[in-house]
């Protein structure tokens, strides 16, 4: 028998131990997460494995101090447009650019 760890159900999305959505947090937190993706990610038509939903997760805390879990970052994606190229695992990958502002990390003071 297979064993999911995540996947889509209703069109919000569902992991093993963390089943926390996007819209448990105060409206005035989900508009930041949801206003943080629009500003700092970009679609491409490939996946990127290089990034996966927990990475950006903390990317997304360091510049706005807002915690989610990993379940309520993939539903915050979710409503953004962004589908995970695989539902069943549990960090999701997405067709996104590496070229995001996200992952510009010398403009973010990241390198030395």
């Amino acid at each position: 028998m297979f064993y999911y760890v995540s996947e889509i159900r209703d069109g919000v999305p569902w992991t093993k131990g963390d089943e926390a959505l996007l819209t448990d947090l105060p409206k005035e937190d989900q508009d930041a997460v949801l206003d943080w993706i629009d500003a700092n990610i970009r679609p491409r038509k490939t996946p990127t494995y290089e990034a996966s939903s927990y990475g950006i997760k903390h990317i997304m805390h360091d510049d706005n101090k807002i915690y989610t879990t990993n379940n309520q970052f993939k539903h915050a994606m979710l409503i953004k447009g962004y589908q995970p190229v695989e539902e069943h695992r549990l960090n999701w990958n997405y067709c996104i650019s590496r070229k995001s502002p996200a992952f510009d990390y010398k403009s973010r003071g990241y390198l030395f």
